[in-house]
C-alpha cells in the first residue's frame, strides 16, 4: 500500500475567529477617540464674546442711568432782583420837600402790615399832615421785606399793588421822581384823590383830601396837590 499523499493542513484561522463579537477585524484598530479640544475652545471663546457683549450692555445702562441721576435738578426756586429798600424815610424829610403843608400829626412810625403773602415781611410807615377847614394830605408806605434773600418776592408785591389799580381804572403818569410805575387812581370819593406808586421793594399810597370831607373837590388842583406829594415821598425814598 502506497502512503497518500502528506497531510495538508488547511489554512489557518485567525484566532479568535474573524467577526467574533468584541473584536475588530483584522488590520483594524480601535476607533480613534475624538478630540474635544476645538469644542471646548469655542465654548470658551462663546461664553467670552457674550460676557464681553453683556459687560458691554451692562456698562451702558449702567451709564445711562448714572448720566441721568447726575443731570442738573430743576429747580422751582424762585429768583427776583434784590430788594432795593430796609427802612423807610421819616415823615419830616417828604414834609420838607413841599410847600404850605398843614401841620405834621405825631407819626406812628413802622409798623406791621397785614397780607396774605407768607414770602414777604410787611409793614408800613404813614404820615399825615391835617388841619380844620383845610385840605389834607395822607402819606403811606409800604415795605415788602423778602424772607428768602434773592427771591425777588419784595418786589413783586409791591409792583402787584400799582398793576391792580392799573386794571381798576387807574391812569398811568408817564414818569414820576424815581418811581418805576405811578398811576392816578380810581377813587368812588368826590372829595379825594390818590396816588399809588412802586419804587423797588415799597408801594406808596398819597391820599389828598379837600376841606369838607363830605363834599366835592376839585379833581384838577387835588391831582396836582397829589403828585407834589408823591414826588417828594418818591425822592425821600431815595
Amino acid at each position: 500500500m502506497q502512503p497518500g499523499p502528506p497531510y495538508q493542513q488547511g489554512p489557518q484561522q485567525p484566532y479568535p475567529p474573524q467577526g467574533y463579537q468584541g473584536y475588530p477585524p483584522p488590520g483594524y484598530g480601535p476607533p480613534p477617540k475624538k478630540s474635544n479640544t476645538g469644542l471646548i475652545v469655542g465654548l470658551v471663546i462663546g461664553a467670552v464674546v457674550l460676557l464681553g457683549g453683556g459687560g458691554v450692555a451692562a456698562f451702558l445702562l449702567l451709564s445711562d442711568s448714572g448720566s441721568s441721576s447726575t443731570a442738573a435738578p430743576t429747580s422751582s426756586k424762585k429768583t427776583g432782583p434784590p430788594d432795593k429798600y430796609t427802612a423807610m424815610p421819616a415823615c419830616e424829610k417828604i414834609g420838607t420837600k413841599v410847600r404850605n403843608l398843614p401841620p405834621l400829626e405825631t407819626p406812628k412810625g413802622e409798623e406791621p402790615a397785614s397780607t396774605s403773602n407768607d414770602q414777604i415781611t410787611y409793614t408800613r410807615s404813614s404820615c399825615s399832615w391835617r388841619e380844620p377847614n383845610a385840605p389834607s394830605a395822607t402819606v403811606s408806605m409800604y415795605l415788602s421785606k423778602s424772607k428768602e434773600p434773592g427771591s425777588g418776592a419784595g418786589e413783586e408785591w409791591a409792583k402787584a399793588g400799582v398793576e391792580n389799580a392799573v386794571t381798576d381804572g387807574g391812569v398811568l403818569i408817564p414818569s414820576m421822581a424815581k418811581a418805576t410805575k405811578a398811576v392816578h387812581t380810581k377813587l368812588g370819593s368826590s372829595s379825594q384823590c390818590q396816588i399809588k406808586f412802586y419804587q423797588g421793594n415799597v408801594e406808596g399810597e398819597i391820599i389828598v383830601t379837600g376841606p369838607d370831607p363830605s363834599g366835592t373837590v376839585n379833581q384838577t388842583v387835588c391831582k396836582e396837590n397829589a403828585l407834589k406829594m408823591a414826588k417828594a415821598t418818591s425822592e425821600a425814598i431815595g
